[in-house]
């Protein structure tokens, strides 16, 4: 079983590989550090993407680092997990589509002992690919020109958390999160002259590496009532982040024949350092629990996206604050009855107010999702679906709107590790 196992992640992960190449990624992505939406355990969004509140033995909530003391403490939990996700823009007059895909998550935890929990993983932040174009008409002296501008890259994260459940007050859980935070950001400006075979085109190219650590610290107080049922409070905030770049610039001139680009002149070539600045965000969030039956959960977050800034400059025209709500649920009919009366059927609802305002318009987004988890008892884990329709942005005044439908899928292994054998 396990080997079947392995060859269907490999199937998996190699059909999401196939169906990144076809790519179209959000035009919104040129803003901030791209485009940061739909990074996150195939758990979480499938209930709304709330984590604040939540706690499992069965899988890693890495973004409340507080809930890692909800692990066993003789148990070692691994998931990982893949996405796609399907796009299609639109405006008054185009419309678009493709989809991108691959790695969601890849997550582990264990005890290092009874009150003292670790986890750690790696985790795409965000991905940036854009492309636009604005073409003029025919001048009597240089011709046709047209202006493009393109960029690619991202940030991921590797992280190393900690979680601590203090035996005099074991209602309460602490957690933080080491992350290193790396990646690139490319981006381009060109000018070129389609009908002119005299002028020489010229592009301005900037390339910022970036390699960094932040922290991330998370707080959760549960309670279990009179009948069972447990309640839990969940508070989590990330400290704002400087991130060191190292930036190369370089303006040229150049020639395209049959789509062969060719230099012909290196106007500056420069090196030098910087830094972007990530904005400090808040989470809170309350979820309410019957072992085993139901849960219900509702998130508020918020991310101070107007102080964001690269190179000491910031964009108070384009980036806002940002402000989310979530809610989800979880039900499992019956574990002990067959096997679909096992399976845990979730759903949930986000909203997201946007960190982008353009032309006086806020772009925010709003979502459904809807969730399988799937038990494989023999061999303690379980395979989580996830599905998730939404739109962001709007087609008015020139606009562009995005429908998007995300499709994950995550294994959750628990296996008991820390334990003496009483016979051999």
């Amino acid at each position: 079983m396990r080997k079947k196992i392995v060859i269907i992640l490999m199937f998996i992960a190699f059909a999401f590989d196939l169906g990144a190449q076809n790519t179209i990624s959000s035009p919104y992505s040129k803003y901030g550090i791209g485009d940061n939406v739909g990074f996150t355990n195939t758990i979480n969004a499938s209930i709304g993407g709330i984590y604040n509140g939540l706690r499992r033995n069965n899988f890693v909530n890495y973004q409340n680092p507080a809930s890692y003391s909800a692990i066993d403490t003789q148990s070692f939990v691994f998931d990982i997990g893949f996405y796609s996700n399907n796009r299609v823009l639109r405006s008054q007059n185009a419309k678009s589509s493709g989809n991108t895909g691959g790695l969601s998550h890849i997550l582990f935890a264990f005890p290092l002992s009874k009150t003292l929990k670790m986890a750690g993983g790696l985790i795409p932040v965000s991905i940036i690919d854009f492309s636009a174009s604005e073409s003029y008409p025919t001048d009597s002296i240089i011709g046709s020109h047209k202006f493009t501008y393109d960029g690619e890259g991202g940030i991921n994260k590797v992280m190393l958390g900690l979680s601590y459940q203090p035996t005099f007050f074991d209602n309460l859980s602490l957690g933080v999160n080491a992350e290193y935070l790396f990646g690139n950001y490319y981006r381009s400006s060109s000018l070129t002259f389609p009908d002119s075979a005299n002028m020489l085109s010229s592009r301005v190219e900037y390339n910022y590496t970036i390699s960094s650590f932040n922290l991330n610290f998370g707080l959760q107080y549960f309670q279990t009532l009179k009948n069972g049922d447990a309640l839990t409070f969940g508070l989590n905030y990330v400290l704002p982040a400087n991130l060191p770049t190292d930036n190369q610039y370089r303006h040229y001139t150049f020639t395209s024949t049959a789509g062969v680009e060719t230099i012909k002149d290196s106007i500056k070539y420069e090196n030098t350092t910087g830094k972007i600045k990530l904005p400090q965000s808040l989470g809170v969030g309350l979820s309410y629990e019957r072992k085993n039956k139901f849960l219900l959960g509702l998130d508020f977050g918020y991310s101070q996206w107007s102080h964001f800034s690269i190179h000491e400059v910031n964009y108070p025209e384009i980036l806002k604050d940002n402000y989310n709500f979530n809610i989800g649920c979880e039900y499992k009919p019956n574990i002990y009855g067959k096997y679909f009366e096992k399976i845990a059927y979730r759903f949930g609802l986000n909203y997201q107010t946007g960190m982008i305002t353009i032309q006086n318009t806020d772009i925010s987004q709003i979502g459904v999702s809807l969730g399988f988890g799937l038990p494989i008892k023999k061999i303690g884990t379980q395979v989580n679906l996830y599905l998730e329709y939404g739109k962001r942005g709007t087609k008015h005044d020139n606009l562009i709107r995005e429908d998007y439908l995300r499709v994950g899928v995550s294994f959750s292994a628990k296996d008991r590790w820390f334990f003496k054998r009483k016979y051999q």
